[in-house]
């Protein structure tokens, strides 16, 4: 089974609104592995996302950040796939959790599916959603935006090699990082003028060609 080659799979299916585990429930996978992806998904969380510092008092709409009327709903413009099929809501997932130590999978989870969801990146850049789930949004966004294909990951070597040329050999790995995924943001409509604005203008300037480092949370969507 090609989804058990990486845990990058698990993970980007279960943060697509439209199928969570249910998808997997319906489609009557082993039980054991539905439990392991689970868990795969929580430790990841836990491990790089939870502990994530977030400005409680900032409104979500700060951002300015405007998915635009991309597919966020079905239309009936794409291919009919095994993937379209509708996954029943589950009867015990009507209410959301009102603990607030349950973590924002717990809640995520609980919520009934969205099946008129087609572009998850656009539902988890929605400002409600990155208030609902502040860490989980960022995770989301993360290894959604991750290319999904052999094919276009090959792609991504290609311009990794182009923006590493002979003349520009001396890039820290978290400066190639930055700018290979400016570059995906930026196509997807993640990144606009005024964010691009603020940081160049906020930069310090480095009198020698080393590498600036950056807090922790700098690459946040």
């Amino acid at each position: 089974m090609t989804t058990d080659a990486s845990e990058t799979y698990r993970i980007a299916m279960i943060l697509h609104p439209r199928y969570k585990l249910q998808y997997f429930h319906n489609r009557r996978w082993e039980t054991d592995w539905i439990e392991i992806a689970e868990e795969i998904l929580r430790d990841e969380y836990k491990c790089l996302y939870g502990s994530l510092q977030v400005d409680d008092s900032a409104n979500a709409t700060s951002s300015g950040f405007d998915p635009g009327p991309g597919p966020s709903t079905s239309s009936g413009m794409h291919e009919p796939n095994m993937f379209d099929e509708p996954p029943p809501a589950d009867p015990g997932a009507h209410s959301l959790v009102n603990d607030d130590s349950a973590s924002e999978i717990d809640h995520y989870l609980v919520r009934d599916v969205d099946s008129k969801c087609v572009d998850a990146l656009a539902w988890w850049a929605t400002p409600e959603n990155k208030c609902r789930y502040p860490r989980l949004s960022r995770m989301a966004l993360d290894y959604l935006s991750i290319p999904a294909t052999s094919v276009e990951v090959e792609r991504v070597f290609s311009r990794g090699r182009i923006l590493i040329s002979h003349l520009r050999n001396r890039l820290a790995p978290q400066t190639i990082r930055s700018l290979l995924c400016l570059n995906y943001w930026s196509k997807g409509g993640l990144v606009q003028d005024k964010d691009i604005l603020f940081i160049a203008r906020s930069n310090p300037e480095v009198e020698d060609d080393g590498d600036v480092e950056f807090e922790d949370g700098w690459d946040a969507v």
